[in-house]
């Protein structure tokens, strides 16, 4: 039988606000428990909600591309912003709005911040807060570790492989799959996601047609 062959998005939807938003609705629910979240446990709670939001409706919550990494499975420019000086960020005005530098392993929410409440996340939809309030009553008790673990479980993220001291992009394809998706509907979702950061791209430039 012939393979069927899929081609993989060139470009990723990237919503740096929907990021912040996400980081955002983390850090306010710690804070609820006068807990502290690390940078670790933060970036494995963002990538899992990306993973479910691509499950159960086959498009991103936030467009980021997706890599292996040592520790696990990440958002790439969601990590850039974390890991990057302020002024190096590119388009991180959204992200330093709400996010404070992160001090040593940990992340919090700006004490100035325009948004303090969950209520007030307005670029997420309802679905989204499902998924969020969903993952944050699961794994809102894990340690960083606990949930490193937890993604590096092959029945759980088959789609991690270990690069070792490097990173690899995460197929599109393979998590897809693993997913139980044909592969039209790999192709149709990959398409889509091609659409989405043409108009996005396109708006940002503020070109109509």
């Amino acid at each position: 039988m012939e393979r069927y062959m899929i081609s993989a998005p060139s470009a990723f939807p990237f919503d740096a606000r929907k990021a912040a938003q996400v980081a955002a609705f983390f850090l306010i629910k710690a804070r609820e428990r006068d807990a502290n979240v690390s940078v670790l446990k933060l970036m494995k709670l963002m990538y899992l909600a990306e993973r479910e939001s691509y499950k159960q409706y086959a498009s991103p919550m936030i467009g980021d591309a997706l890599f292996s990494m040592q520790h696990g499975p990440v958002l790439s420019n969601t990590l850039n912003l974390i890991n990057s000086a302020p002024d190096e960020r590119q388009g991180g005005e959204h992200w330093d709005e709400l996010i404070s530098e992160r001090n040593g392993h940990y992340l919090y929410l700006r004490s100035d911040a325009p948004i303090q409440h969950a209520d007030d996340l307005l670029e997420l939809s309802e679905a989204d807060l499902d998924i969020l309030e969903n993952l944050w009553n699961q794994f809102c008790r894990y340690s960083a570790h606990d949930i490193r673990e937890y993604t590096h479980n092959p029945e759980n993220c088959p789609e991690w492989e270990d690069p070792g001291n490097s990173s690899r992009p995460i197929s599109m394809e393979t998590m897809l799959r693993s997913m139980n998706y044909t592969p039209v509907a790999i192709q149709d979702i990959c398409e889509n996601l091609e659409k989405m950061a043409f108009i996005q791209e396109k708006t940002k430039n503020n070109v109509l047609y």
